[in-house]
């Protein structure tokens, strides 16, 4: 009997249009089992009073009481990852390959693998453009989609805040420069 493809859900959120190519932050989430992980993250949400917030309009007060629960949570080890473009507006491209690179990390070794991949805001052209990128990467993925209302997705949500996270360390706030090691040094997100 063969062995099943093991599948994984990857959320995708960007951030820095605003800075006209100064810098730009891609993050993903990768994930095997939705259900566990949904509930948790609801629980994180109601507890920090972060709920269904974007990371920029929510209180600097409930940032740090969510994103300071995920650090001793092992439900996200080796699950989030991001990375930083500086000094262009590749921004499609760079989406793309930063999702490709997370989904190979995470995938390392594991060679029959199905992705779900839902990304933060892009349009029909968009995925296309992507897909391509993606089978460039030969990354094997089932569904690529839009997520058109991100702060009714609770994981969308929880890249948003990395994303905000990151950018907050690019601005140099020290707060997120030490959460965001010790995030690493826990083993849940990784800079690829």
């Amino acid at each position: 009997m063969k062995n099943p493809k093991r599948k994984f859900y990857v959320y995708v959120d960007e951030s820095g249009q605003d800075t006209k190519g100064k810098f730009f932050i891609v993050a993903v989430l990768i994930l095997k089992n939705q259900n566990l992980i949904s509930k948790k993250l609801k629980q994180i949400e109601v507890e920090s009073q972060k709920e269904n917030i974007k990371w920029s309009k929510s209180h600097p007060k409930f940032r740090k009481q969510y994103i300071g629960r995920l650090i001793g949570l092992n439900l996200f080890q080796k699950s989030i990852y991001f990375s930083i473009l500086y000094s262009s507006k590749d921004f499609l491209k760079f989406t793309a390959q930063t999702t490709g690179q997370a989904i190979l990390c995470r995938t390392e070794n594991i060679t029959d693998y199905k992705a779900t991949v839902y990304i933060d805001g892009f349009n029909k052209a968009e995925l296309e453009k992507t897909r391509k990128e993606l089978k460039n990467l030969n990354i094997k993925y089932k569904k690529l989609r839009g997520v058109k209302k991100d702060e009714n997705n609770i994981f969308i949500r929880l890249v948003d805040s990395i994303c905000g996270l990151v950018r907050q360390v690019e601005k140099g706030d020290e707060w997120a420069e030490k959460i965001l090691k010790k995030l690493k040094d826990n083993q849940i997100i990784k800079e690829v």
